[in-house]
């Protein structure tokens, strides 16, 4: 439910949004002629972790940030600098860190 009010703030700005529910299918999205900005992972994607997919997003030099409600402490010690949205957020938040994250 949360994601679906993401997209829907997200779109209404004016952003164009691809939801995706697994790791898998962020990399069909990936391989797919559409050029993405940058990308909002939920450290859970399903039953599977993003990490694999966070490691492909910075060889390719997309940027990303992750978002969850686990503590940002248990985070692998390669994504320890990485952007960082804690869960729950307001939109204002995620509005405010997305721009940081494109700036």
């Amino acid at each position: 439910m949360m994601a679906a009010t993401v997209v829907m703030a997200l779109d209404s700005e004016g952003h164009d949004t691809v939801h995706v529910l697994t790791v898998a299918e962020a990399f069909r999205a990936l391989g797919d002629d559409i050029a993405f900005d940058v990308a909002l992972l939920d450290v859970e994607l399903g039953d599977e972790l993003s990490f694999d997919l966070a490691h492909h997003l910075g060889k390719i030099g997309l940027r990303f940030m992750f978002t969850s409600a686990r503590d940002p402490n248990l985070m692998p010690p390669e994504f320890s600098e990485a952007p960082y949205l804690r869960k729950p957020y307001d939109l204002a938040h995620l509005f405010r860190a997305l721009h940081e994250l494109t700036a």
